[in-house]
């Protein structure tokens, strides 16, 4: 086995652009992605409690019509 100078030669860095965008890096994007679930699990459980609302809204509306159906029937046969 020879001995290679080339293998342990210093790398030359490369330019860095002053106006492009900074190197993403792991940290950041996980804290992106943890912040995204987060929101997206706060959504669910907000569209989950709308979806229970609507659905008591819906039965006290039937009540309601059920209700009036019963006054004029009750109404119409008064006359």
């Amino acid at each position: 086995m020879a001995f290679n100078a080339a293998q342990f030669k210093a790398k030359k860095k490369r330019a860095v652009d002053p106006n492009a965008p900074p190197r993403p890096n792991l940290l950041s994007q996980d804290k992106k992605l943890r912040e995204q679930q987060d929101l997206v699990t706060r959504l669910e459980m907000q569209i989950r409690e709308q979806s229970e609302e609507i659905s008591s809204l819906k039965a006290r509306y039937d009540n309601m019509q059920q209700s009036i159906n019963q006054i004029l029937n009750y109404l119409r046969k008064a006359k």
